[in-house]
């Protein structure tokens, strides 16, 4: 197969594993100060794209523009969804949160059924049809645009993470939540913060790929499914292993596309996710 051929796939495989990582890094944010695990996490990013989709369909707004909607939109959800819901199953046992975050998955999947009905839809932005050249390899502008912002989202938030009193206020409550609390971090806060900013990361991602990935109202359930593969990949509540995860989760899913395709091309990064629990189930920079 011709080397430009490969080269074309892995460039727009690291694109779209940007949005992976982004994805993934929600969850895992969200795991390492409360514990939990929010099944209905991909099926917000739906709602963004709908948003989009809406807001296309009525204003003919670009996506792109209509990011400033929807990550603030998404971060008020969050922190509803946080306050009303999700807050008072933090003590309670596992079940009990799968069962409030699956009878999240059903509520939104239905009303985004009822709402804009069961046909496939996209929306193309202003990039969507540009394409830029670098030698023999061209790159989609919407591609392009994925990986930078979703890119520099992702390394915005890991340096956040890192640096800021913030960060080192979620770091805490991640290792020791009850020695966080004895040394004066607000905890309830910290977490509500932390949920609505997973949750407005994918207003981001949404708005992204909506000229990328195909909307239908029961995709929730697969985003959320990579989102747990990326989370598992990088090594548990390790945020910069998540990021690595999906640009690699990405490679894979591009390059199983371009040398198999079909459904067992589609195999390919689920594949990757078993070889790795086999032989190193910690995770890409999980701890042993």
């Amino acid at each position: 197969m011709d080397i430009t051929i490969i080269a074309q796939a892995l460039i727009q495989g690291l694109m779209l594993g940007a949005i992976y990582g982004l994805i993934g890094l929600g969850i895992t944010m969200v795991y390492a100060i409360t514990g939990l695990l929010n099944f209905a996490h991909g099926d917000f990013m739906a709602i963004a794209m709908y948003l989009c989709l809406a807001l296309f369909t009525h204003f003919n707004m670009d996506p792109y523009l209509s990011s400033l909607i929807a990550v603030p939109a998404l971060f008020v959800l969050g922190l509803m969804v946080y306050h009303f819901l999700f807050r008072r199953v933090l003590k309670a046992e596992l079940l009990m949160v799968v069962q409030l975050t699956l009878g999240m998955v059903f509520i939104i999947e239905s009303s985004l059924l009822l709402t804009f009905t069961a046909d496939y839809e996209s929306v193309p932005n202003i990039l969507h049809a540009v394409r830029f050249s670098l030698g023999p390899l061209s790159v989609s502008g919407s591609y392009l645009a994925t990986f930078l912002v979703g890119g520099g989202a992702g390394a915005a938030l890991y340096w956040v993470l890192q640096k800021t009193d913030l960060g080192r206020q979620i770091r805490a409550i991640s290792q020791n939540k009850d020695a966080a609390t004895l040394m004066g971090i607000n905890t309830t806060r910290i977490q509500m913060i932390v949920f609505a900013l997973a949750i407005a990361l994918l207003g981001l991602s949404g708005s992204l790929t909506t000229s990328i990935l195909t909307m239908e109202p029961y995709m929730g359930l697969e985003l959320t499914l990579f989102a747990f593969i990326v989370f598992v990949m990088g090594g548990v509540g390790n945020f910069l292993g998540t990021l690595v995860a999906g640009y690699l989760l990405g490679i894979a899913d591009a390059m199983g596309s371009l040398f198999i395709g079909g459904h067992l091309g589609a195999m390919v990064p689920y594949g990757l996710f078993v070889l790795l629990l086999l032989f190193r189930p910690q995770g890409i920079l999980g701890a042993k």
